[in-house]
C-alpha cells in the first residue's frame, strides 16, 4: 500500500453485542435477525488463495481461455455500462464549460499491476475515486515488464465507472526498452496466421466481453534498439543485439486495430497513444500529424483507432510557439476526423494540481479547447494523501477548483490549475427510477445497515460506491449561514460512508445545496423520501428543477431529529414530469454555531416490489490456511446470479454457535472472496449464508448454509530450530522452540549429546565425538501433543572449528526473472547491502547460486528489503531453500513461513551440494508480489 489511512473511529463495540435488522429473514428465524457485530480483522494482508485481477504478456494472454481460469468467475463486472444524459440537455456550471470536449483519465486504480482482488478485502485504503461526473472514460493504467503488460480493468473499478456511465478501458503496455520493455513481446502480439488474421485479437475481444468492459488503450513504445545484458556477475561476458521497430511493425498494428474493430463491430473502443510513427519510429508527436494521422485513418480513409492520447510535451516552452492542439485540430478536420477524439495528454503524476500548463495552448481567446483534455495519473490525489480528508480535498480541488463550487470556476493564469469543471461539464447517468444512493464511496472503517453498525471490520469494495453528488458543492446560504460538507467516514446509514454538513445555522434561514443532475421521468406510484439526522430538529425540503424550467419545493412529512430520519415528501407537483435537477433545502429551527446533519440515503423507488428469493446454488471452494495455527482462512464463495435483475447487492453472513449472524461483506457480485477469516472460538465449522438485497432495502431469507471445515488445530504443531548444525566436537548448539503457540509443554530428546533430554524452551548442548546425530521434540498440550524429529541434523566434525565459510561469495546466480541489469541475480552476491536482485510478477520466484562445485552446506543468511533500507513491509514473508548436486533435481532442505526481519539466518541438516535455490512464495508482507534479495549468504565447509 503506498499509505496507510488511520482510523479515528472509537470502537467501542463487543462481538457479544446484539442488533436487530428486520426483514433480514434467514432459514432459522422469522423476521428479524440478530446480528453480532463483527470484530476488527487480525489479519488484513492478502492470503493465498485470493482470486487476482488478471494480467498477461501476449503469449499467456493467447492461451487464456475462461473456462479454464479457475479465478475468471470473480472478475466478471456486475454492472452494465449506464447511459449518460445527452450533453445537449445538460446545464453549463460556468461561461467556459463546453459540451464538445471530453476528458480521459489514465488512472492508477491499483497500486500494483497484480495482487489486486476483483472487489477490494478487509482493508480501508484504496482508490476510491468519485468525481466521474468530469470524465468520458477512464483507463485502467497498468502494466509492468516484470508483472505483465496486457491489463484489464479490475471488477470492482468496472462497475463503479459503469454506474456513472463511464467506459473503461484496459491497457496493452509495450515499455521501452530501458524498462525491461522486448521486442519479442510486439512480434507475438502482431503474428498473423495463415489467413492473415491476428488471433491477439479474439483474445483481446474475449477477454473484454467475458469480464465487462468497454476496450483497450494501446501504448507501444518498444524503442528501436534493444541491448541486452548476460549477468556480467555471473561471469557471462556482455552482447548486444539490435532487433528494432520496423515498418512493418506499424503497418501490421494498423491492421491490427482494424481487425478488432471491425470483429468488435462497434462494441469496444481502441484508444491509441501517439508514440509510434507509420513508419515504425518511436518518435513523439504531441501533436496529430501526418506521420501519425495513420493510426485514426488509413490511406484510404478507413477508421483504425476511435481515439488518439497525445504526448504531454505540447505543452513545453520549446514547442509553445508552434501550438500543437490548433494545429491538430485543424489537420484532424482536414481528415474528417473529430478534433474532440483527440485527447492533449497532462502528465499530472508527480504534482497533480500543482502541475503547471499553459491553458493558453490548450483553448483558444474565447476559451474554446482545440481538442479534448487527456489526464495522465490524477490518481496523484490518492497516492499524494496521507489520510482519507486530504485525499477528498485534493480530489475536491482538482476536479472542481480551488473554491469547492463549480460555478466559480473560470480560466486562469498559466501554470496555475482552475480545476477541470473550468472546461468539462458535468455529466450524469440518472435517468430512470429507480434511483437509490447511500453516498457510499466504497469502502468504510466500519458497516452500517439501517443506520445500525452491524461490522467494526476495514473493507473496501468499490463494486458497492454509490453515485455521488454531481455538483460539489453548490450552496446558497441563508443569511448567516454557512454550512460546508465532507465525508463522514464515522457514521453511515448503508455501508460506510455519509455526507456530513457542518457550520453555522440561523433559525429559520435556508440555506440550499445543489446535490444531482438528471434527467428522470416520474412515473406513477413513484416515492420520495431521504434519511438523514441532525444536531437540532431541522427541516429538509427537496427543491426540484424541472426539464421544462420549473421549479417545484417539496415539503417534507417531518422534521429531521438527532436520530437517523426518513422523510417523506409527496410527488403530486411533479407527477408525470422529468426531474432535471435535485437540491436539499436545509432549515434549522433554531440557532445553531456547531449545527452538524448528516445524509444517509436519497431515494427514488417505483411501487415497493417484494424481497427475491433466497439465492440459490451457493458454493464454497477449497479454502487456503495460515500455515502457524490455521487460525485464518481465506475462503472463496460463489452462487447463481439473481436473473430478475432485482437485486442491488448481496449481504454474506457467518452463523455463530448462538444463532446469531456476523456480518462479513456485501457485494453486488455473486461472488465474493473473505480473507483473512478468523476461527470462531474453539469451532471446526463455520457455516455462511447469503441475503439478497433490493433496491426497496427488502431482504430475501438466508440462503442454504455452506459448511467450512477448519483443521483440527487443537494438538500443537511442533517445530523448531538450531543455532548451527555444522560444528566441531564440544562447540555448543542452542535450540529453540518454535512450535504453535497453543503448546504448553515440550520435551527435547537429544542423540549423543552431553545431555539426552530437556523440557525447557531454549536448552543448548554440546557434542564431544565426531558424527551425525538426530533431535526429537514433544509439543504438548491437555489436547495431545505431536513429535518431530529431525533426522541427522547435527553434523559434528574436527573440519568446523572455527566459523563457518562463506561459499557463494562471487559465485554465479541466476534467477527465474529480473526487472533488469540493476536488479540482476549477481547482485545477491557481491557482499553490498545497497544492491539487490528484484523480480516482479507472480510468485514463486527462484533464485540459484552455483557453488561451483559440490561442498558441505548447512546454513543461509539473507537478507530482505529492511536491511537495505526499504519499508518493513517489503521484507520477504515466506520461502523454500532447496539443494542440488547437479541443479537439475532438488529437494528442499528448510521452509520459514511467517518471517517479518531484516535479516534472518536459517540452519538446515548438513548436505552436499553445488546449488542452493531460493523459492519465495510470499515476497512480502501485503500483496506487493515483487521479491527483493539484498545478499544470499550460504555457508558451510569449503
Amino acid at each position: 500500500m503506498h499509505y496507510g489511512l488511520k482510523k479515528t473511529v472509537i470502537i467501542t463495540a463487543l462481538m457479544a453485542t446484539t442488533i436487530l435488522i428486520s426483514g433480514c429473514q434467514s432459514n432459522h428465524s422469522s423476521n428479524q435477525t440478530k446480528l453480532a457485530i463483527t470484530p476488527e480483522s487480525k489479519m488484513e494482508k492478502p492470503m493465498d488463495k485470493l482470486p487476482e485481477s488478471p494480467y498477461w504478456f501476449p503469449k499467456s494472454l493467447l492461451k487464456w481461455q475462461f473456462a479454464k481460469d479457475p479465478t475468471a468467475k470473480y472478475n466478471v463486472s456486475s454492472v452494465p455500462l449506464a447511459k449518460r444524459v445527452a450533453k445537449a440537455k445538460l446545464p453549463l456550471a460556468n461561461k467556459t464549460q463546453s459540451k464538445d470536449m471530453k476528458v480521459v483519465a489514465l488512472s492508477i486504480m491499483n497500486s500494483s499491476t497484480s495482487g489486486n482482488a476483483p472487489r477490494g478485502i478487509n482493508t480501508f485504503d484504496v482508490n476510491t475515486f468519485s468525481y466521474w461526473q468530469y470524465i468520458d472514460k477512464l483507463v485502467y493504467w497498468g502494466g509492468s515488464a516484470g508483472e505483465g503488460i496486457i491489463v484489464p480493468p479490475s471488477a470492482d473499478v468496472i462497475d463503479a465507472a459503469h454506474k456513472n456511465g463511464v467506459p473503461v478501458l484496459g491497457t496493452i503496455f509495450f515499455p521501452q526498452t530501458v524498462s525491461g520493455g522486448k521486442i519479442a513481446w510486439l512480434n507475438t502480439f502482431l503474428k498473423q496466421d495463415k489467413n492473415g488474421k491476428f488471433p491477439i485479437v479474439d483474445k483481446l475481444i474475449a477477454v473484454e466481453k467475458a469480464y465487462g468492459f468497454d476496450g483497450w488503450f494501446i501504448n507501444q513504445e518498444t524503442d528501436t534498439a534493444v541491448t541486452s545484458f548476460d549477468d556480467a556477475a555471473a561471469g557471462k561476458a556482455a552482447k548486444t543485439t539490435k532487433t528494432g521497430l520496423t515498418k512493418k511493425h506499424a503497418t501490421l498494428m494498423r491492421q491490427l486495430i482494424q481487425q478488432f474493430r471491425s470483429e468488435a463491430n462497434g462494441k469496444a473502443e481502441i484508444m491509441w497513444y501517439d508514440s509510434m510513427t507509420k513508419d515504425g519510429k518511436m518518435d513523439w508527436q504531441n501533436a496529430l500529424t501526418k506521420e501519425n494521422k495513420d493510426f485514426l485513418v488509413d490511406a484510404k480513409m478507413k477508421p483504425v483507432a476511435n481515439s488518439m492520447f497525445l504526448n504531454f510535451w505540447w505543452n513545453t516552452k520549446e514547442l509553445a510557439d508552434k501550438n500543437l492542439l490548433k494545429s491538430s485540430s485543424v489537420e484532424a478536420k482536414k481528415s474528417d476526423i473529430n478534433p474532440a477524439n483527440l485527447y492533449a495528454g497532462i502528465d499530472v503524476q508527480e504534482n497533480g494540481s500543482s502541475t503547471p500548463v499553459r491553458w493558453n495552448l490548450f483553448a483558444d481567446k474565447q476559451n474554446r479547447p482545440y481538442t479534448s483534455l487527456g489526464l495522465y495519473c490524477p490518481s496523484w490525489t490518492y497516492f499524494s494523501s496521507s489520510d482519507a480528508d486530504e485525499f477528498q480535498t485534493k480530489e475536491n480541488s482538482f476536479w472542481v477548483n480551488a473554491q469547492g463550487d463549480p460555478r466559480l470556476s473560470k480560466p486562469v493564469q498559466d501554470n496555475s490549475w482552475p480545476g477541470i469543471s473550468t472546461y468539462a461539464v458535468e455529466k450524469t447517468a440518472i435517468t430512470k427510477l429507480p434511483f437509490v444512493t447511500n453516498f457510499s464511496l466504497g469502502n468504510g472503517y466500519n458497516y452500517f445497515i439501517n443506520g445500525k453498525k452491524v461490522s467494526n471490520m476495514d473493507w473496501n469494495n468499490r463494486s458497492m460506491q454509490d453515485v455521488m453528488p454531481t455538483y460539489r458543492w453548490e450552496f446558497d446560504q441563508g443569511s448567516g449561514n454557512n454550512l460546508q460538507a465532507s465525508i463522514d467516514y464515522a457514521d453511515a446509514y448503508n455501508a460506510g460512508n455519509s455526507i456530513k454538513l457542518q457550520g453555522n445555522m440561523k433559525k429559520n434561514q435556508a440555506t440550499k445545496m445543489k446535490l444531482y443532475a438528471m434527467q428522470m421521468p416520474i412515473v406513477k406510484g413513484a416515492t420520495l423520501t431521504t434519511t438523514a439526522k441532525a444536531s437540532v430538529p431541522t427541516k429538509l425540503d427537496i427543491v426540484v428543477k424541472l426539464a421544462n424550467g420549473q421549479q417545484q419545493v417539496l415539503k417534507g412529512n417531518k422534521k429531521v431529529g438527532r436520530h437517523w430520519t426518513t422523510v417523506s415528501y409527496s410527488l403530486t407537483k411533479i407527477a408525470q414530469a422529468t426531474v432535471a435537477s435535485i437540491s436539499y433545502q436545509v432549515t434549522a429551527t433554531k440557532d445553531a454555531s456547531d449545527f452538524m446533519m448528516n445524509l444517509g440515503q436519497l431515494a427514488f423507488r417505483t411501487k415497493a416490489q417484494k424481497a427475491s428469493d433466497a439465492p440459490t446454488g451457493v458454493k464454497l471452494e477449497k479454502p487456503v490456511f495460515d500455515e502457524d495455527e490455521s487460525n485464518y482462512a481465506g475462503v472463496r464463495l460463489y452462487w447463481d446470479k439473481d436473473k430478475t435483475e432485482k437485486v442491488d447487492h448481496y449481504e454474506i453472513y457467518r452463523v455463530n454457535d448462538n444463532q446469531t449472524r456476523s456480518f462479513l461483506g456485501a457485494t453486488s457480485a455473486n461472488t465474493h472472496y473473505l480473507n483473512g477469516l478468523e476461527r470462531n472460538g474453539k469451532t471446526n465449522k463455520t457455516h455462511f449464508e447469503i441475503v439478497a438485497v433490493n433496491l426497496w432495502g427488502k431482504r430475501s431469507s438466508a440462503s442454504k448454509a455452506v459448511t467450512l471445515n477448519w483443521p483440527d488445530n487443537s494438538i500443537p504443531k511442533a517445530n523448531f530450530t538450531a543455532s548451527r548444525t555444522l560444528i566441531a566436537p564440544g562447540q555448543e548448539v542452542t535450540f529453540t522452540n518454535t512450535s504453535s503457540a497453543n503448546t504448553t509443554s515440550v520435551k527435547w530428546t537429544f542423540e549423543g549429546a552431553n545431555i539426552s533430554t530437556s523440557t525447557k524452551n531454549k536448552p543448548s548442548v554440546t557434542y564431544a565425538k565426531e558424527g551425525t546425530y538426530s533431535v526429537k521434540m514433544m509439543a504438548k498440550n491437555k489436547s495431545g501433543q505431536t513429535p518431530v524429529t529431525m533426522k541427522h541434523l547435527i553434523r559434528v566434525t574436527k573440519d568446523a572449528t572455527g566459523p563457518l565459510a562463506l561459499l557463494s561469495k562471487g559465485q554465479k546466480a541466476t534467477a527465474s526473472s529480473f526487472t533488469n541489469d540493476s536488479e540482476a541475480p549477481g547482485l545477491t552476491v557481491d557482499g553490498k547491502l545497497d544492491t539487490k536482485w528484484c523480480a516482479t510478477g507472480n510468485p514463486p520466484h527462484t533464485l540459484t547460486i552455483d557453488l561451483g562445485a559440490n561442498k558441505l552446506v548447512s546454513a543461509v543468511r539473507l537478507a530482505h528489503a529492511e536491511a537495505g533500507g526499504e519499508n518493513p513491509d517489503m521484507n520477504t514473508k515466506a520461502w523454500t531453500l532447496k539443494t542440488s548436486i547437479n541443479g537439475k533435481k532438488f529437494e528442499s532442505v528448510a521452509r520459514i513461513s511467517n518471517n517479518t526481519a531484516a535479516k534472518t539466518i536459517t540452519t538446515f541438516a548438513p548436505v552436499k551440494a553445488r546449488y542452493v535455490q531460493l523459492v519465495v512464495d510470499k515476497p512480502t508482507q501485503a500483496s506487493d508480489t515483487a521479491v527483493r534479495i539484498y545478499e544470499m549468504n550460504v555457508y558451510g565447509l569449503k
